[in-house]
């Protein structure tokens, strides 16, 4: 068995390059829960100028009496602040052994970054914390296990990503095996890329069992200018279904999920088709009245 961990309404929406409306988010996240999807990363509290996508977050989160298997991304103090008036419960935190990251998706150096998150989760208990480690398999070896080592003091669980897709099975094998080494709460969290689904079989054969994913494949890394889709949710549940392996989740139940995802992604096909319509709509007038 294997779980998923759906991002689709933060991580898939947060680089589109338009703005989603707060019904559609909320919609989306209620197909998704209808699914059988129950761990769902909801939205980020991050500033709003930042990643603007993500401006709603109070109104998002504001909309669910039950938060029961929500969680949210928080970047520091404020951003916790935010998250805890917002009556979430559950939290994910993120940052690189690679400072050029840090700095662009950030504007801080990893020390920094830990200071902040050592004040932002200050008696805040690991359990209820994910940690992102960001190009984990772009990082050597030394580095990424200093990094783990950094994240299990915040979170007890790990999540490896590959920011680029550009990670090979090889990678995967070796970064897997390093956080072993500290932890076996430990997820992956992969964008498309050429290795895509053989790195979800080469995780899942290295004893990963729980994968990040994104309804209808939204998303990728808006600080990093070749980050490729995410893994798409109906993909990693097609894979699960040809192997038998149970996830939770049956790709008819992510129909009405995977049809506003794609609405969200393209609002201008709405749009078109509408015009095109009344276009037509309006010749047909012309000739019969």
């Amino acid at each position: 068995m294997i779980r998923i961990f759906e991002v689709g309404p933060r991580d898939g929406l947060q680089n589109l390059p338009h703005v989603p409306s707060t019904e559609d988010k909320i919609q989306l996240i209620k197909h998704l829960r209808d699914a059988g999807l129950t761990r769902i990363e909801v939205t980020s509290f991050v500033h709003p100028k930042a990643v603007p996508n993500m401006a709603d977050a109070e109104q998002v989160c504001a909309a669910f009496d039950d938060k029961t298997g929500f969680s949210v991304l928080v970047p520091n103090q404020r951003g916790m602040d935010r998250a805890i008036a917002s009556g979430m419960t559950h939290y994910n935190i993120f940052f690189s052994p690679c400072d050029t990251f840090n700095v662009s998706n950030y504007g801080l150096k990893l020390e920094r970054i830990l200071d902040n998150y050592e004040e932002a989760l200050d008696g805040i208990d690991p359990d209820i914390v994910r940690v992102y480690i960001s190009e984990a398999f772009e990082s050597g070896s030394e580095a990424l296990s200093l990094a783990i080592q950094h994240g299990l003091r915040f979170g007890k669980r790990i999540v490896l990503c590959d920011t680029k897709g550009s990670a090979t099975p090889f990678e995967i094998t070796m970064g897997v095996g390093i956080a072993q080494g500290f932890t076996h709460e430990l997820s992956l969290h992969l964008h498309h890329g050429k290795h895509l689904m053989e790195n979800v079989s080469t995780g899942y054969s290295h004893g990963v069992r729980e994968f990040d994913s994104s309804i209808g494949g939204l998303g990728g890394c808006p600080f990093v200018e070749s980050s490729g889709a995410n893994l798409a949710t109906e993909d990693l549940v097609k894979w699960c279904k040809k192997r038998g392996i149970d996830c939770g989740v049956k790709l008819s139940d992510l129909k009405a999920a995977r049809k506003l995802a794609h609405k969200i992604k393209n609002p201008t096909l709405k749009i078109a088709a509408k015009n095109k319509y009344n276009e037509t709509k309006s010749k047909f007038k012309a000739v019969w009245f």
